[in-house]
């Protein structure tokens, strides 16, 4: 038995649901049908019109058969070329100066078949249809008729964006040029937005004061401040496609300490003739933090990886699955991604496979297991290694510092061994600023890394590394926790009001550590222009405004071995200039001091068995500065305390 036919089991039978595609076609029927009938009534009424007008009123009984034959034919013309030029289609309240425009072009069309018609039915003798004049003057009102019905739906939209300015939210456009007229544009023909353009901002004189498709222009850019409690703004859009990420940051700035939303436009969506609400998004951190994109060389990437063999590690995290996704524009031979994390080795492998399904290549393994990275080197044999693995965050690293040795140190010596087994053609170390003068864990196992890498170039690897610090967006790191936090409505956790910390997108530092690498020559550390160091405190501020959560800022105190301000060199470490944008390179590096390589095998020795009071040893042994590692010892196995006892919160 059929299900369509009887219902289920013999129940009442089912009703036919019409498709949305075919309730759709039978709307636009009803809606051009229903046009069709009102043009042709436009057209009789224009002829009629037309012949009054024409013979000075005087239009009696006798024109009438003339009018019915001129309306037919008039009829058939304009409707026949109103329906090729798809303007029985057309959704009206949304119609623009283009669909106008069509439709004039149609009518002067449907004028020239008429006219053509009476040439030739005159020259055969049949008389001529109608007085050219008459002919002019219908296709004259036909066009007034038609083109106020048609305009009667975009004045409606027009009426409802702008009398329902008492319910919409106020917003106000900054650029009165061809990004915000669009805007402008698209808002009104979508009243159901609730979306009120109160006025523009523009920094070109010549236009404070006029009006924008009948919205003011109030003032430059630099009003901001003032013109949002003035004109009571309830949202800030920002048209300014082409802006610099400096003049962005500014008005956001602004913005957030207004505690008023703002969406942009992305700098990409410059397709003027589409620009719409749909192109504008909500402000990010990163729009915030963020700065003006950096223009690598190209030529010099590309001719550093195209058609060769790539090994990155830790290619499921953060920083790997962003290098991998710009090495891979550039054409390598094979991409190999090594992880131990098989769920997003796998998602990151997917990824990729959508832009080259041929190059990448899943490695799974473990950095600390020595055979396991000789036998990938030796099938492999990588042209450029990348290595991105380790163990990054502070306070775990400060409870199991044998897991950060055995991560950063060992696994990073494993790959240096390889490395000199098989040697690559280049070996890229990614290091941190906590390198930079110690006083953690994780930062003194990153300034081992470095110094093995230094150590394997004085035997003839070419290696460099490069250092930089925070990357936002990055898993477990700040702005992630700041997000987590928000969700649950608060408070927000800082550990002092003066700390700082300097920051970078992700897709920022992964280019940069490309230019790096393909400009290396060997034994370089190089260190990434971070710009300013940012305020904890005023990050999490900007934060609260963007979530729109009313949030407080609790501080907890800097957790043993934190630092207030990092920093990106030690005090007798000199900048030089690579020539290559935001990139510098350390002067008069320092090969490892005799004895190192001893300390290291004794390092890791203790660390396999978590001997942590002769780790300490080791550590002093390798980096005599530590030995002012601060208050709390190493491997303290808990979370240091607060005074009275209550267990410290989460917090940067």
């Amino acid at each position: 038995m059929h299900r369509g036919a009887q219902g289920s089991f013999g129940g009442q039978p089912e009703m036919m649901e019409i498709s949305p595609h075919r309730r759709w076609l039978s709307h636009t029927l009803v809606q051009g049908v229903a046009l069709v009938v009102i043009d042709i009534a436009i057209v009789w009424v224009s002829t009629l019109l037309a012949y009054w007008v024409r013979f000075g009123g005087a239009v009696g009984e006798r024109f009438f058969p003339s009018v019915n034959t001129v309306s037919a034919a008039a009829a058939i013309v304009f409707v026949l070329t109103f329906w090729v030029a798809g303007l029985y289609r057309h959704v009206w309240r949304y119609a623009g100066v283009d669909t106008f425009l069509k439709l004039t072009f149609s009518m002067l069309f449907g004028l020239a078949l008429l006219v053509s018609a009476n040439l030739v039915i005159e020259s055969q003798g049949g008389g001529r249809i109608a007085p050219l004049g008459v002919l002019i003057l219908t296709t004259v009102f036909v066009g007034l008729g038609t083109g106020t019905i048609r305009a009667f739906g975009r004045l409606v939209a027009y009426a409802e964006s702008r009398t329902g300015s008492n319910r919409s939210r106020r917003i106000l456009i900054l650029g009165a040029g061809d990004a915000g007229s669009l805007l402008l544009r698209d808002i009104e023909t979508q009243p159901d937005l609730g979306l009120h353009a109160v006025g523009f901002l523009d920094d070109d004189p010549a236009k404070k004061g006029r009006l924008l498709r009948g919205v003011p222009v109030l003032g430059d850019i630099k009003s901001l401040a003032s013109q949002i409690p003035k004109h009571r703004i309830d949202e800030v859009w920002v048209a300014l496609p082409s802006a610099s990420q400096a003049q962005r940051r500014g008005i956001l700035d602004v913005c957030a300490f207004a505690n008023i939303p703002t969406r942009i436009t992305s700098s990409f969506a410059r397709n003027q003739a589409t620009l719409g609400v749909s192109d504008f998004r909500r402000v990010s951190i990163e729009d915030l933090l963020g700065r003006d994109a950096v223009e690598i060389d190209v030529d010099t990437v590309a001719n550093a990886l195209n058609g060769k063999v790539v090994l990155v590690t830790g290619a499921a995290g953060s920083i790997g699955s962003e290098l991998c996704r710009q090495i891979i524009r550039f054409g390598p031979a094979k991409l190999l991604l090594l992880d131990v994390d098989e769920s997003r080795l796998y998602e990151t492998y997917l990824e990729l496979r959508l832009t080259d399904p041929d190059s990448p290549q899943m490695c799974m393994g473990d950095i600390r297991n020595a055979r396991k990275i000789d036998a990938i080197f030796a099938a492999e044999r990588p042209d450029i290694v990348i290595h991105a693995a380790a163990y990054k965050h502070v306070p775990l690293m400060e409870i199991s510092p044998d897991e950060a040795v055995m991560a950063n140190v060992l696994g990073t010596r494993n790959l240096l061994n390889a490395s000199e087994l098989y040697p690559p053609s280049h070996f890229c170390l990614i290091s941190t600023d906590k390198a930079v003068d110690p006083l953690n864990v994780m930062g003194l196992t990153k300034a081992i890394a470095e110094q093995l890498m230094l150590d394997a170039c004085s035997r003839g690897l070419r290696g460099c590394a490069v250092r930089f610090g925070n990357v936002l967006g990055s898993r477990g790191s700040v702005v992630p926790l700041f997000e987590e936090q928000l969700r649950r409505g608060g408070p927000v956790y800082v550990t002092h009001p003066e700390v700082t910390r300097y920051f970078m997108t992700i897709s920022e530092a992964a280019r940069l550590v490309l230019q790096a690498q393909s400009i290396s020559r060997g034994g370089e550390i190089y260190v990434l222009d971070m710009g300013e160091p940012v305020r904890i405190v005023d990050l999490a501020r900007k934060m609260i405004v963007l979530s729109g959560v009313q949030a407080d800022i609790e501080f907890t105190g800097l957790r043993p071995a934190e630092k207030l301000h990092e920093i990106l060199t030690r005090a007798d470490e000199n900048l030089i200039d690579t020539g290559r944008e935001k990139i510098m390179s350390l002067s008069a590096l320092r090969w490892v001091r005799p004895g190192f390589s001893q300390a290291v095998d004794d390092l890791i020795l203790y660390a396999e068995i978590d001997d942590r009071d002769n780790m300490k040893e080791a550590f002093v042994r390798i980096m005599p500065r530590f030995g002012g590692h601060g208050s709390n010892e190493i491997g303290d196995r808990t979370p240091t305390a607060r005074r009275g006892g209550s267990p410290r919160r989460p917090a940067l």
